[in-house]
């Protein structure tokens, strides 16, 4: 009798044990079944950076005339009138590529004198909010004490504007 007691608890740990098990398995099996899907679409487009360098008339520097006047423009518009849709930062490089003193070199931008160091300017910001126009004037002066032919000063000057796109934070 004490055997059929042991042998019918024992059973029942069994059960209660392979109960408890499934429970564990059917439990986690049917949460790991749980999910979700979604599906998120956009569109985007690329702002467009505008910048317009307007240039000038040609240089024109002779014997008689030891000093002229070059005007350019830098603009965040284009000519159909659309503005920069992003805010920008540019500045202005001057190469002279004989790097003598024959010539003296200023730069305005809207009548103020701009500081020039290592041939560079500092960062101008142009911004998205407002059509912006900066006009500039440079200034070439020529220093005939020096000897040097005035065409080949004239020929190796150039104006670069370098821009890239403001940081948004």
């Amino acid at each position: 009798m004490k055997e059929k007691i042991n042998n019918r608890k024992k059973q029942i740990y069994i059960i209660f044990i392979i109960l408890i098990i499934l429970i564990f398995f059917l439990s986690g099996f049917s949460m790991g079944k749980s999910f979700a899907k979604k599906d998120v679409t956009g569109k985007t487009e690329i702002a467009k950076p505008i910048l317009q360098v307007e240039n000038g008339s040609a240089l024109e520097i002779n014997n008689t005339t030891e000093k002229g006047i070059y005007e350019f423009k830098v603009k965040n518009y284009n000519e159909q009138g659309e503005i920069t849709e992003v805010d920008l930062k540019y500045y202005i490089e001057i190469l002279n590529y004989l790097n003598n003193e024959a010539i003296e070199i200023k730069l305005y931008r809207n009548e103020e004198e701009v500081e020039i160091k290592e041939n560079k300017t500092e960062e101008i910001i142009l911004t998205k909010d407002e059509i912006k126009e900066d006009n500039y004037k440079l200034e070439v002066k020529y220093n005939k004490d020096k000897n040097v032919n005035m065409e080949d000063i004239v020929e190796q000057l150039q104006i670069k504007v370098h821009s890239e796109q403001q940081e948004v934070l």
